[in-house]
């Protein structure tokens, strides 16, 4: 259900995209993620999808979405998972000859469930988020990305609550000349 979910979530992304894809400076990503927490020894496995639109050499858009395979605590039995990662982000770029750094400063929602014994707890965090990034360029239109990204750090009644992720994946960018410059 959650899949499906964000897999219609994605679709919908990335479709108007695809469609202007020729005549803008768009660019998708997919990345594999490890999601972890400074406050829990849990590390979720999961993946990224990313749609962005580059303003100008320096400045972008960015809108990424994601979910985690489900993770079980070897002592307790008991299990986790993020459901749906909902993010948007400004992305600052510095480009040079085949690699661009950048820092990226947004919003995400986190939706996750776990599970103990017989009862199941769903909980939505969402905050401020932040990271950073490096693209390698293999050729013009597609670079290795690497990058972490912290997407929330909040405090409840609770107890605190954090999740960043560490990404490897692929970006495509598509073919216009405002994107080629940084060559």
């Amino acid at each position: 259900m959650y899949y499906k979910n964000l897999a219609l979530t994605l679709m919908t992304m990335l479709l108007p995209g695809m469609t202007y894809a020729e005549s803008s400076s768009n660019y998708i990503g997919a990345q594999i993620a490890k999601f972890d927490s400074k406050y829990s020894s849990a590390e979720f496995d999961g993946g990224m999808m990313s749609l962005g639109y580059d303003l100008n050499n320096y400045i972008a858009l960015e809108a990424a979405a994601g979910a985690s395979q489900s993770y079980e605590e070897p002592v307790t039995g008991n299990t986790a998972q993020i459901d749906y990662v909902a993010s948007a982000f400004l992305r600052f770029n510095v480009r040079f000859n085949r690699v661009t750094l950048y820092a990226l400063g947004g919003y995400s929602r986190v939706g996750s469930t776990a599970t103990s014994g017989s009862v199941s707890v769903t909980d939505t965090n969402s905050g401020v988020s932040y990271g950073f990034g490096i693209d390698f360029y293999g050729t013009r239109d597609l670079a290795l990305s690497i990058r972490r990204v912290e997407l929330f750090d909040e405090e409840k009644k609770s107890g605190k609550s954090q999740l960043g992720a560490s990404m490897v994946g692929i970006t495509y960018y598509f073919d216009t000349p405002k994107i080629h410059s940084r060559y």
